[in-house]
């Protein structure tokens, strides 16, 4: 490892290129337990060389995958673009190592369900049963916006592979998905009209704090306007704010005075990381290939790199940091402490069980909640294998487009002088350095939402 370590930080002879990365492939799929589990491993060697090495926390990081952009644009105020709309409200998977879906469910949303199963206090029985019927009501058009939503999701998902390129709010204002963006448009429209009704009644109840949460929720002027060119309109969504924007942020780091200088490093010999040390308490299976390799304009797995039992990989970067997300003022965090043990209407309970669903937890309506993110910039790489690895892949290597190492996905131009690629046979090494100009999104921080 000493010697990863110094290379990467005295080796700027091999430049490539970041790009967006692309989503697994199904023409060379993890078909063997074997691989899955080599596969799984590398993730899991990953997570652990970020806490040692970076000293992220593993009581709320999550590492994420497929890798983001962070070249959101800076917008005028009370406007948000979509990308980071999308990024910021997405709620995490309850996974140590997570997929990001721009399709995913928003934690908005999921809050706006929340409140809407606590139990509301009146001693008026015709009240009570009007607003049961409105519940009722609500749920049915909740049910048909959430069968068109996914029907819509299933197809952005087909059309771009989950890359997450372009977002879903930025494919749905495309041509592909205009029309679920009307069937969806029209089916929200039920659901508001709907819901309007059940918190007018609501605010006939005395339930502590509960009207003033669904009046935050539903108060526009703690909304901001998503902004796209793909976008036809200025949809008002609820606001999330970061603590600093990118640009700003490369700003500092190009000035000296912003993020720092970070190294990590991991090899196949060592142990796996133990999951049950994080906040999640385990990582669900990795569907993405952690080694794969694009020949052709397909990426396909690098097996020998998953089994080789001497490898040893260094990535370093030219600044890091931890960026701040935060809810608007629409969200109420003191009612939803408040209410971490109900009262909630029958069918639900705090942490489920007996034939209830759970409000919080992994399996409940609210369980995790995103308030940062873990971004780079100018990350680099040397991979050291054995002789015989570094023969059998050499090949692949000298006409490849691009390589990646987990979520990292560098393009460039196999073994060409002009691409800054470098394979060194003396040292059975493989190394580069990204050039591109914008940050890159690690992972995200997390909150338990009432942990149980």
């Amino acid at each position: 490892m000493t010697e990863i370590l110094q290379h990467l930080e005295s080796d700027a002879a091999a430049i490539l290129t970041t790009d967006h990365p692309l989503a697994t492939t199904s023409e060379h799929p993890i078909t063997t337990a074997a691989a899955a589990s080599d596969n799984d491993k590398a993730w899991g060697h990953l997570y652990g060389a970020m806490v040692a090495g970076l000293g992220v926390d593993p009581s709320n990081f999550q590492l994420n995958y497929p890798f983001v952009t962070w070249d959101w644009p800076v917008t005028n105020v009370g406007y948000t673009s979509a990308a980071q709309h999308d990024f910021c409200s997405a709620v995490p998977q309850f996974s140590a190592t997570g997929a990001y879906a721009s399709a995913g469910t928003e934690y908005n949303d999921a809050y706006g369900q929340m409140l809407r199963v606590v139990a509301a206090d009146t001693s008026d029985p015709a009240l009570e049963a009007k607003i049961s019927q409105a519940r009722n009501v609500l749920n049915l058009a909740i049910n048909d916006y959430d069968i068109t939503y996914r029907q819509a999701r299933d197809a952005y998902v087909r059309e771009t592979g989950g890359t997450n390129v372009p977002t879903f709010t930025e494919w749905l204002g495309s041509y592909s998905g205009k029309a679920w963006s009307t069937q969806i448009a029209a089916a929200s429209s039920t659901v508001d009209a709907k819901n309007r009704v059940l918190v007018q009644l609501l605010s006939e109840t005395t339930t502590p704090g509960l009207n003033d949460a669904l009046g935050r929720l539903g108060n526009e002027n703690y909304y901001t306007k998503l902004q796209d060119p793909t976008l036809a309109t200025f949809p008002a969504v609820p606001a999330y704010s970061l603590g600093m924007d990118a640009t700003t942020w490369l700003q500092k780091v190009k000035a000296g005075t912003g993020g720092s200088t970070g190294q990590i490093t991991f090899a196949n010999s060592h142990a796996e990381y133990d999951y049950k040390k994080t906040w999640a308490g385990g990582s669900a299976s990795v569907g993405n290939f952690f080694w794969s390799v694009n020949v052709g304009g397909s990426w396909e797995r690098i097996d020998e790199f998953g089994s080789d039992n001497s490898l040893e990989v260094g990535v370093s970067f030219k600044a890091w940091d931890t960026i701040s997300i935060e809810a608007g003022r629409w969200y109420n965090g003191a009612f939803v402490r408040s209410v971490s043990e109900g009262p909630f209407i029958r069918g639900y309970s705090a942490g489920g069980g007996d034939g209830t669903k759970a409000v919080w937890g992994k399996d409940g309506i609210m369980g995790v909640q995103k308030v940062g993110m873990v971004v780079c910039y100018k990350p680099s790489f040397l991979i050291k294998v054995s002789s015989s690895t570094f023969t059998s892949f050499s090949q692949k290597w000298e006409v490849s487009a691009g390589v990646r190492i987990g979520p990292f996905t560098f393009n460039g131009g196999g073994g060409s002088t002009s691409s800054g690629w470098k394979a060194d046979k003396a040292t059975s090494t493989f190394s580069g350095e990204s050039t591109s100009e914008t940050a890159l999104i690690l992972g995200t921080n997390i909150a338990l939402v009432n942990p149980r």
